[in-house]
Parts: structure tokens; C-alpha cells; sequence
């Protein structure tokens, strides 16, 4: 297994201000929206080595700007959020972006190029500082929304702020996230995965398979076998068939704690294999979410 864990798949939303509040009324903290600098405006949900992330476009004169080869991460965010909402690119949680890099490409990945970027911060002490973020953007040809970049966060205490990740619903990271695609697709899917995270990190399951990373799991499953997961999917999740993340799993200290917000949030939820499922994919930016009871260690 490598060291390259799931970070932050990027829900990709076209009213972020609309979705940051059925987030919250979900029961997550999340900070004030900010802002990419090539355009693309963002709200996070923190937790310990992972981010839940929405994403939306805010300045289309910037869309072109911090090219990795030809890869444009904002304009890759236009491009696939004009089709739908949902996943189109997924990060990687990185301790060393460029080992991570070699690594990739000695089993047959494709890096487009390098993104250095930082933003100021004020500390609470008042003291000036600086964020500083490397990613290395990883592409496979078919497979445009299974898109994935290694994300170094070098000064991560400057983003792990403990009072925004103490969340009202329990909720404290991904136990994994769910990428649907077609058995005739899953090959090339495999291949993705086990060129990221090595072929000894693959699985095989009633549902389809599974792949290891260094924090949490990608389960792959097709609409026919998906429903063991989630109960019957909704028509409306990607509905263009092409393979990508269709579910965040997210990890919980109780599902009774988290059940209130969602009952006053007015969602319908189901439980599916101890695991209580929101379906209702046009609230929730083009996906579905998945609460696993399981405590912190």
C-alpha cells in the first residue's frame, strides 16, 4: 500500500453558498467560504487529515491560470461541473508530493505538472503567517472524473483549526468513498488504483472490489451491485455513466447523535448495512453521503 491516502474528493456545485448551508444544517462545521487562486471558491469541512470540500466557480478570468502542464485545475472544475454535479477530481493526502510523484510514474501514471500555491493567514495570536500547499495533479485517460492530485499541506496546523472540527453530528473523516462504473469499465478503474495505491491494496467483494489507501478505502461498484451499499440508487446520480465518486462514507461517533440534524434538515435517510445512507442528490451537490457509526480512536 502506498502512502497516499483519500483526502478530499471536491464536491463540485454550482450555488456554493446554497449547499454550505444544507451542509451545516447537517451538522457539519464548516469554515467561511474562500477562494482558489484560479478562480475556483471553496468551504471546507475539516477533520484530521482530510478535508470534505465543495467547490464552485467564482472567477472565470482566473480559470487558466496555475497551469500543471496543460492541466487547468479550475477550468477541469468548470468543464465537468457544466455537465453535473458531483466529483470530477479527488485529492490525495501527500507527506512527500514528490517521492509520492516518482512513485506514480514508475508504475505507470501520467503526472501533468506541479502547483505551488499559499495564502496569508493571521494566527490567533494575531502574528502573520503563511499557508503553503504543493499538489502534483495525477490524470488516466478515460477516466477524466477519476482525475487525482497528491496534496502536500507543509504547514497543515495552519488548516487543522481544533474549534471547526469538533462537529454538533459526530462526524470525523471518511472511512471511504465509493466510485461507481460499469463492469466494462471496472478494468481500467482497477488499473487507476492499484497504479496509485499499488496492486497489493486491491480486494475483491461481493459488490466489486475494494482498493487500500493510507487512509481509508475506494470501493468500487457497479448499479447493479451498488444497492447492497446504499439501498436502490436514484436515477439522477451520474446519470452519463461515466465512472466517478458517487458516495462519501463518512465516519461517526453514533448515528443517534446524527440522526437529529438530519430529520430537521427535512431528509429521508435509510439504513443499509448498519450504515444510515442520504439519497437525495440534488441537496447534496450530486452525490450521496453515507454515516458509519464508528468511534474515534
Amino acid at each position: 500500500m502506498s502512502s497516499l491516502g483519500i483526502d478530499h474528493p471536491l464536491v463540485c456545485v454550482r450555488d456554493l453558498s446554497m449547499m454550505r448551508e444544507t451542509y451545516c444544517d447537517l451538522g457539519f462545521l464548516m469554515k467561511p467560504p474562500g477562494m482558489h487562486p484560479w478562480g475556483t471558491s471553496t468551504a471546507l469541512v475539516i477533520f484530521r487529515d482530510q478535508l470534505l470540500e465543495l467547490v464552485g466557480v467564482q472567477d472565470e478570468n482566473l480559470l487558466d491560470t496555475y497551469a500543471a502542464g496543460e492541466f487547468r485545475f479550475g477550468r477541469h472544475v468548470q468543464h465537468w461541473l457544466a455537465e453535473r454535479e458531483g466529483v470530477c477530481l479527488s485529492a490525495l493526502n501527500s507527506r512527500d508530493a514528490a517521492v509520492d510523484e516518482a512513485r506514480v510514474v514508475a508504475q505507470g501514471g501520467t503526472c501533468e505538472g506541479t502547483i505551488e500555491f499559499g495564502r496569508d493567514v493571521t494566527r490567533d495570536d494575531g502574528t502573520p503567517d503563511r499557508t503553503k500547499t504543493t499538489l502534483k495533479i495525477f490524470t488516466r485517460a478515460g477516466l477524466p472524473r477519476l482525475s487525482m492530485f497528491a496534496c502536500q499541506q507543509h504547514r497543515r496546523d495552519l488548516i487543522e483549526f481544533p474549534d471547526w472540527m469538533d462537529h454538533p453530528n459526530g462526524a470525523h473523516g471518511f472511512a471511504s468513498a465509493t466510485i461507481l462504473a460499469e463492469p466494462d469499465a471496472q478494468p481500467a478503474v482497477r488499473d487507476w488504483l492499484a497504479v496509485l495505491h499499488g496492486a497489493d491494496a486491491v480486494r475483491d467483494t461481493d459488490w466489486g472490489f475494494a482498493v487500500a489507501t493510507a487512509n481509508g478505502d475506494w470501493r468500487v461498484v457497479s448499479r447493479a451491485t451498488a444497492p447492497m451499499l446504499f439501498g436502490a440508487l436514484p436515477d439522477e446520480l451520474a446519470p452519463d455513466g461515466a465512472p466517478s465518486v458517487i458516495s462519501l462514507d463518512i465516519r461517526c461517533e453514533s448515528l443517534s447523535r446524527l440522526r437529529p440534524f438530519i430529520e430537521a434538515a427535512n431528509f429521508t435517510s435509510r439504513e443499509v448495512d448498519g450504515a444510515l445512507v442520504l439519497s437525495d442528490v440534488t441537496r447534496l451537490g450530486g452525490i450521496l453521503l453515507s454515516f458509519q457509526e464508528i468511534p474515534k480512536t
